[in-house]
């Protein structure tokens, strides 16, 4: 039988141990909220805020306020307050916010940063005609008429991938030549809902060509008299699409969001976020949830105004104006980010989702009506030119 003295040790041993693992806990839990130890003004534990610098790519140097701080990805404890946080990579465009830190509340970066000096890259050779981008990003339908090349004229497609981009790992493929009476520059193509058919119409015939075939069973049907109902069917399948995503939005918010056309509805790739064009003018109210801890403290707007971009970010319950439809043209989301992008005079600009860091991505020679997001968000696609004089091609452009 173990002595009384022994016995005792060892409980108290157990307690001790038992009450450092809790204490510890504690502390972890403390500093984890954004607490931290200080000894002045009489305080062992002072409350702050959290700032989760983080960036695509990473390593980037962060300045708070001017000084250089640390670098991504990083966490850092702040008193609560207004900070000018900056975000600074060679060979990148400078992110920066001011940001609101509260006690025990997060911050996070989530810098996307651009690059200033863009790397181009051609995807075709023969010329491109008619370019038509499908909903779900991952393929490019077009035609080619080179004089130079008659016997590969027709209609292609360019399937849309993230390997390396030499032109062997990215070829296009004809889907159909021209052919007598079929002079396929001369047809317009629109994507199904699904991205898997295609309507081509010309001055003369309109064909639906399924894309998920084996090229030998698209035998061309001149469907022109059907035309007006596979449009009717497919404009119906879009709006269901924007009816799912948005039912869960307050009522007012879905009705603004539903009365902009369908090409005019646009959500982020998370879902979280949406693009829109108002239709009409209207007040929205002032708060419609209760606004989370880490709720986005850039200027908003509740007033709506006819023929003006937004975007609502239904997790924040925040609103915010992109700008006029005739200064903000043809924006769509970046994806994998909360950055659109949208062209402006003869440049290609992009600007994130609370309208701050309005950046130039790209100003040359280019298609304002072809320009389209590359599936991961590294690149934009654009009909441009090497050189003054030359062919106009598709070419990709690493802007990340």
């Amino acid at each position: 039988m173990a002595p009384p003295t022994s016995n005792k040790k060892s409980l108290s041993l157990l307690l001790g141990v038992s009450f450092l693992i809790i204490a510890t806990t504690y502390l972890i839990s403390f500093l984890a909220r954004g607490y931290k130890i200080s000894f002045n003004q009489g305080s062992f534990v002072k409350a702050t805020g959290l700032i989760s610098a983080t960036s695509t790519p990473k390593s980037a140097s962060v300045y708070i306020n001017n000084r250089l701080t640390t670098a991504t990805d990083d966490t850092i404890n702040l008193p609560p307050g207004n900070y000018q946080i900056k975000i600074i990579k060679d060979g990148y465009l400078p992110w920066q916010k001011t940001a609101l830190i509260k006690k025990e509340v997060v911050f996070q970066t989530d810098a996307h940063l651009f690059r200033t000096a863009p790397d181009l890259k051609p995807l075709t050779l023969t010329g491109t005609i008619n370019p038509v981008l499908s909903p779900d990003n991952s393929k490019i339908v077009y035609s080619v008429a080179s004089a130079s090349a008659s016997r590969d004229n027709g209609l292609y497609q360019l399937d849309l991938t993230n390997r390396p981009l030499p032109l062997n790992k990215n070829l296009p493929k004809q889907i159909h030549p021209d052919s007598p009476g079929i002079n396929w520059a001369n047809f317009n193509f629109e994507f199904s809902p699904d991205s898997r058919s295609i309507l081509a119409v010309g001055p003369n015939a309109s064909y639906l060509i399924r894309l998920d075939t084996s090229p030998n069973s698209r035998d061309l049907y001149d469907i022109t008299p059907r035309l007006p109902i596979i449009k009717k069917e497919w404009q119906q399948q879009t709006s269901e699409l924007i009816k799912n995503k948005i039912k869960d939005l307050p009522d007012q918010i879905k009705e603004v969001v539903s009365t902009a056309s369908a090409q005019n509805v646009a959500f982020s790739s998370s879902d979280s976020k949406i693009l829109y064009l108002a239709q009409k003018d209207n007040q929205l109210l002032d708060q419609y949830i209760t606004p989370p801890p880490a709720q986005n403290n850039q200027n908003q707007t509740r007033q709506i105004q006819a023929d003006h971009y937004y975007i609502y970010d239904q997790k924040d319950d925040t609103n915010f104006l992109v700008g006029h439809q005739d200064t903000v043209t043809d924006p769509f989301w970046l994806p994998n980010s909360n950055n659109i992008i949208y062209i402006e005079g003869n440049q290609i600009k992009t600007i994130e989702y609370d309208t701050t860091n309005n950046q130039t991505v790209f100003a040359d020679n280019f298609d304002k009506n072809v320009v389209f997001p590359w599936p991961d968000g590294s690149r934009i696609i654009t009909i441009t030119s090497a050189y003054p004089g030359a062919q106009e091609n598709l070419y990709a452009i690493t802007i990340r």
